[in-house]
């Protein structure tokens, strides 16, 4: 039986509670037999009550690790993520809480030590990232030796066995992100693209359905072409979902909205439900019939929608 790990670190004002739910919930409903594993911090502990009591139906194992008070809700979020291989035993198929699981999944077998899906479905040397000043601005802060010439992976869904391999590289990982962290950088994919660079690359590629990064179709209009097939055979999909200032999303689970209203009514109505479980087909003005094989004018559209307003 395959085990599922998801991290949370929430509180009453934040939405990503409702979110790591709905990604559960869709979860549930496409393996019913999964293992789920919920790890989370002291404080969240104490503020799951009522609603936000009723994730802990839907996990198998849950675990509370203690912080210092201090620690704010982010760091405690990097710090769990970092170190998740020392706190959860078995391999685990760890997931986001802005994911949703599109459909059965089947862990293959032959994956690696640590493996993940790149950032962006972007290759080496991506235009976008070389010319970041953001992303070259913390490499040169941390004085980090990531090279652009190498693949660059994304976070968000990262298969982890239980392995020394794997324990060697959490362990770096977890080094590198308290000395980013000192160096303002909050984020841990830039730490996790270190530790991969310099413990000489043990990260596994999979295939981008395993974390179809859709929002990027959106981002960078050029890249549609390369994600749309990947949404239409999509094991999980990454929304990114928490929504972006002054634009309207092209899916519900991309609108805080969503997930805001779902916090005010203290339920997943049936309606809720039916875009979770079926989110691969709930773009706005998406066919009915997802075809790897026509190109998607429907993501087109929408971007120039965005653009004009």
């Amino acid at each position: 039986m395959s085990k599922f790990l998801y991290i949370l670190v929430s509180d009453e004002s934040d939405i990503y509670y409702e979110q790591t739910y709905a990604s559960i919930l869709s979860l549930r409903h496409h393996n019913p037999n999964a293992f789920v594993s919920l790890l989370i911090d002291d404080e969240t502990h104490k503020n799951l009550l009522g609603f936000r009591a009723e994730i802990k139906m839907f996990v198998d194992e849950y675990k509370v690790i203690p912080f210092a008070k201090d620690i704010p809700k982010m760091v405690r979020s990097r710090f769990l993520k970092t170190n998740m291989r020392n706190h959860i035993r078995g391999d685990f198929l760890y997931l986001d809480g802005d994911t949703i699981v599109a459909k059965p999944l089947h862990l293959p077998a032959g994956w690696g030590d640590v493996s993940a899906v790149v950032d962006l479905h972007a290759r080496e040397n991506d235009c976008y990232r070389v010319k970041h000043k953001r992303f070259n601005q913390q490499l040169k802060a941390a004085n980090f030796s990531i090279s652009l010439k190498n693949l660059y992976f994304n976070s968000g869904v990262v298969f982890v066995k239980d392995s020394e391999r794997a324990k060697a590289f959490f362990d770096k990982w977890h080094e590198l992100y308290k000395h980013s962290r000192d160096c303002g950088i909050f984020t841990d994919q830039l730490s996790m693209n270190e530790a991969n660079h310099q413990l000489d690359f043990p990260i596994f590629e999979i295939p981008g359905e395993w974390n179809c990064q859709i929002r990027e179709a959106y981002n960078h209009l050029y890249r549609a072409r390369t994600i749309y097939p990947l949404l239409c055979r999509a094991e999980i999909i990454h929304f990114f979902g928490s929504g972006m200032a002054k634009k309207k999303e092209p899916h519900p689970l991309m609108d805080a909205k969503f997930f805001y209203q779902i916090k005010a009514q203290q339920k997943f109505r049936d309606s809720d439900l039916q875009t979770i479980w079926n989110a691969q087909h709930e773009f706005y003005g998406a066919p009915a019939d997802l075809n790897p094989k026509k190109f998607p004018f429907f993501i087109w559209k929408g971007k120039l929608r965005h653009l004009l307003g």
